[in-house]
């Protein structure tokens, strides 16, 4: 498949706020013309790796919450999957069991 001769972003500027695939997206948006700049609104931080949400874990543990909201799939299983591997799992599902469970979406609802 070949390169439209055309660029019809031309003379646009366009922020790229992804972190996850910024560099092909920049690519393409600049294939059509476009000046673009990246600057990542959020940092991924593997879960395991996050000693804030391993903080903010145990606290959780230790007072469990009324209501929890879960707002995606991945990042609900990431986090029981990350308290897995630090040896917790099982006291937050204890603690979360308490709590009633909102989800946003169907993803989030299957996690």
């Amino acid at each position: 498949m070949s390169e439209p001769d055309w660029a019809p972003l031309t003379g646009f500027r366009v922020a790229v706020t992804s972190a996850r695939r910024a560099d092909e997206l920049s690519a393409l948006l600049r294939r059509r013309g476009a000046t673009v700049c990246s600057a990542a609104a959020i940092d991924m931080v593997p879960l395991p790796d996050d000693d804030e949400l391993r903080q903010r874990t145990q606290s959780l543990i230790d007072t469990p919450p009324d209501i929890v909201i879960a707002t995606t799939g991945i990042g609900f299983r990431g986090w029981i999957a990350a308290a897995d591997g630090w040896g917790m799992a099982t006291e937050l599902t204890t603690a979360l069991s308490k709590a009633r469970i909102v989800s946003r979406g169907p993803k989030a609802t299957g996690a």
